[in-house]
Protein backbone atom coordinates (compact mmCIF):
# COMPACT_ATOMS: atom_id res chain seq x y z
CA UNK A 1 0.00 0.00 0.00
CA UNK A 2 3.03 2.34 0.24
CA UNK A 3 2.61 3.08 -3.45
CA UNK A 4 -1.08 3.82 -3.21
CA UNK A 5 -1.60 6.84 -5.46
CA UNK A 6 -4.64 8.10 -3.62
CA UNK A 7 -2.77 8.33 -0.34
CA UNK A 8 -0.23 10.45 -2.21
CA UNK A 9 -3.11 12.60 -3.43
CA UNK A 10 -4.32 12.98 0.15
CA UNK A 11 -0.88 14.01 1.33
CA UNK A 12 -0.50 16.51 -1.50
CA UNK A 13 -3.90 17.98 -0.69
CA UNK A 14 -3.14 18.12 3.04
CA UNK A 15 -3.23 21.89 3.08
CA UNK A 16 -6.98 21.64 2.69
CA UNK A 17 -7.73 18.24 4.14
CA UNK A 18 -6.23 17.36 7.52
CA UNK A 19 -7.48 13.77 7.48
CA UNK A 20 -4.25 11.86 8.12
CA UNK A 21 -3.31 8.64 6.38
CA UNK A 22 -3.47 6.82 9.72
CA UNK A 23 -7.04 7.97 10.28
CA UNK A 24 -7.99 7.12 6.72
CA UNK A 25 -6.48 3.65 6.98
CA UNK A 26 -8.51 3.01 10.12
CA UNK A 27 -11.62 4.54 8.56
CA UNK A 28 -11.74 6.74 11.62
CA UNK A 29 -12.01 10.15 10.03
CA UNK A 30 -13.26 11.88 13.14
CA UNK A 31 -16.09 13.34 11.07
CA UNK A 32 -19.49 14.08 12.50
CA UNK A 33 -22.31 11.65 11.82
CA UNK A 34 -23.83 14.06 9.29
CA UNK A 35 -20.52 14.47 7.42
CA UNK A 36 -19.94 10.71 7.41
CA UNK A 37 -23.48 10.22 6.06
CA UNK A 38 -22.88 12.78 3.30
CA UNK A 39 -19.72 10.97 2.21
CA UNK A 40 -21.44 7.58 2.42
CA UNK A 41 -24.35 8.82 0.27
CA UNK A 42 -22.15 10.50 -2.35
CA UNK A 43 -22.23 8.56 -5.61
CA UNK A 44 -18.95 8.32 -7.48
CA UNK A 45 -18.73 8.52 -11.26
CA UNK A 46 -15.76 8.81 -13.59
CA UNK A 47 -16.93 12.28 -14.59
CA UNK A 48 -16.82 13.45 -10.97
CA UNK A 49 -13.46 11.78 -10.32
CA UNK A 50 -11.98 13.33 -13.46
CA UNK A 51 -13.14 16.76 -12.31
CA UNK A 52 -11.79 16.15 -8.80
CA UNK A 53 -8.42 15.04 -10.23
CA UNK A 54 -8.24 18.14 -12.44
CA UNK A 55 -9.04 20.37 -9.47
CA UNK A 56 -6.43 18.60 -7.32
CA UNK A 57 -3.78 19.09 -9.98
CA UNK A 58 -4.67 22.76 -10.25
CA UNK A 59 -4.58 23.18 -6.47
CA UNK A 60 -1.16 21.53 -6.32
CA UNK A 61 0.18 24.03 -8.84
CA UNK A 62 -1.45 26.87 -6.94
CA UNK A 63 0.12 25.64 -3.71
CA UNK A 64 3.59 25.79 -5.27
CA UNK A 65 3.14 29.53 -5.78
CA UNK A 66 1.33 30.20 -2.50
CA UNK A 67 3.15 28.44 0.36
CA UNK A 68 1.03 30.40 2.83
CA UNK A 69 -1.80 28.01 1.95
CA UNK A 70 0.02 25.38 4.02
CA UNK A 71 -0.84 27.30 7.17
CA UNK A 72 -4.63 26.99 7.06
CA UNK A 73 -6.39 26.03 10.25
CA UNK A 74 -7.04 22.33 10.19
CA UNK A 75 -10.59 21.07 10.28
CA UNK A 76 -12.23 17.67 10.51
CA UNK A 77 -15.59 18.82 9.21
CA UNK A 78 -16.68 19.17 5.60
CA UNK A 79 -17.87 22.70 6.37
CA UNK A 80 -14.51 23.56 7.93
CA UNK A 81 -12.60 22.19 4.95
CA UNK A 82 -14.82 24.13 2.57
CA UNK A 83 -14.20 27.29 4.60
CA UNK A 84 -10.43 26.65 4.32
CA UNK A 85 -10.78 26.53 0.56
CA UNK A 86 -12.94 29.66 0.48
CA UNK A 87 -10.17 31.60 2.26
CA UNK A 88 -8.34 31.48 -1.07
CA UNK A 89 -10.35 32.81 -4.01
CA UNK A 90 -7.81 31.34 -6.45
CA UNK A 91 -8.45 27.89 -4.97
CA UNK A 92 -12.21 28.33 -5.37
CA UNK A 93 -11.68 29.46 -8.97
CA UNK A 94 -9.48 26.42 -9.69
CA UNK A 95 -12.12 24.05 -8.35
CA UNK A 96 -14.91 25.86 -10.20
CA UNK A 97 -12.93 25.70 -13.48
CA UNK A 98 -12.76 21.94 -13.03
CA UNK A 99 -16.57 21.88 -12.81
CA UNK A 100 -17.09 21.37 -9.07
CA UNK A 101 -18.07 23.47 -6.10
CA UNK A 102 -15.67 23.48 -3.15
CA UNK A 103 -18.10 21.32 -1.16
CA UNK A 104 -18.44 18.71 -3.88
CA UNK A 105 -14.66 18.71 -4.29
CA UNK A 106 -14.19 17.96 -0.57
CA UNK A 107 -16.87 15.27 -0.50
CA UNK A 108 -15.68 13.66 -3.73
CA UNK A 109 -12.04 13.61 -2.60
CA UNK A 110 -12.93 12.11 0.76
CA UNK A 111 -15.18 9.51 -0.85
CA UNK A 112 -12.48 8.55 -3.35
CA UNK A 113 -9.92 8.31 -0.55
CA UNK A 114 -12.11 6.08 1.60
CA UNK A 115 -13.19 3.75 -1.17
CA UNK A 116 -9.74 3.52 -2.73
CA UNK A 117 -8.06 2.68 0.54
CA UNK A 118 -10.65 -0.04 1.21
CA UNK A 119 -10.33 -1.47 -2.31
CA UNK A 120 -6.54 -1.28 -2.03
CA UNK A 121 -6.66 -3.32 1.17
CA UNK A 122 -8.85 -5.90 -0.51
CA UNK A 123 -6.63 -6.05 -3.61
CA UNK A 124 -3.51 -6.44 -1.44
CA UNK A 125 -5.09 -9.36 0.41
CA UNK A 126 -5.37 -7.56 3.76
CA UNK A 127 -8.91 -8.88 3.79
CA UNK A 128 -10.87 -11.05 1.36
CA UNK A 129 -14.25 -9.46 1.98
CA UNK A 130 -15.09 -5.99 3.23
CA UNK A 131 -15.61 -6.02 7.01
CA UNK A 132 -19.15 -5.23 8.17
CA UNK A 133 -17.96 -2.12 10.04
CA UNK A 134 -16.36 -0.79 6.87
CA UNK A 135 -19.59 -1.38 4.94
CA UNK A 136 -21.36 0.84 7.46
CA UNK A 137 -18.96 3.66 6.58
CA UNK A 138 -18.31 3.15 2.86
CA UNK A 139 -21.11 2.39 0.44
CA UNK A 140 -21.07 -0.93 -1.40
CA UNK A 141 -21.96 0.88 -4.63
CA UNK A 142 -18.86 3.10 -4.38
CA UNK A 143 -16.68 0.12 -3.47
CA UNK A 144 -17.96 -1.82 -6.49
CA UNK A 145 -17.50 1.22 -8.74
CA UNK A 146 -13.95 1.75 -7.51
CA UNK A 147 -13.09 -1.91 -8.03
CA UNK A 148 -14.44 -1.75 -11.59
CA UNK A 149 -12.54 1.45 -12.41
CA UNK A 150 -9.44 0.84 -10.25
CA UNK A 151 -6.78 1.32 -12.91
CA UNK A 152 -8.50 4.31 -14.46
CA UNK A 153 -8.90 6.04 -11.09
CA UNK A 154 -5.27 5.39 -10.15
CA UNK A 155 -4.06 6.88 -13.43
CA UNK A 156 -5.92 10.11 -12.66
CA UNK A 157 -4.24 10.61 -9.30
CA UNK A 158 -0.88 12.32 -8.84
CA UNK A 159 1.80 9.67 -8.99
CA UNK A 160 -0.83 7.23 -10.24
CA UNK A 161 0.10 4.06 -12.00
CA UNK A 162 -1.65 1.15 -13.61
CA UNK A 163 0.22 -1.80 -12.11
CA UNK A 164 -2.80 -2.74 -9.98
CA UNK A 165 -0.93 -2.67 -6.65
Amino acid sequence: MRQHALIACAILAALLFPCTAAHALQFDTGLSASDAKEIYNYTLSMDKIQKMAAATSSLQELGKHHPEMDNVQQSRSIDGMVQNIKRYPEAVASINRAGLTPREYVVCLMTVMQTSIAVGFKKSGTFKEYPPKLLQQVSRANLDFTEQHWDEIRKLMPGGDSDGE
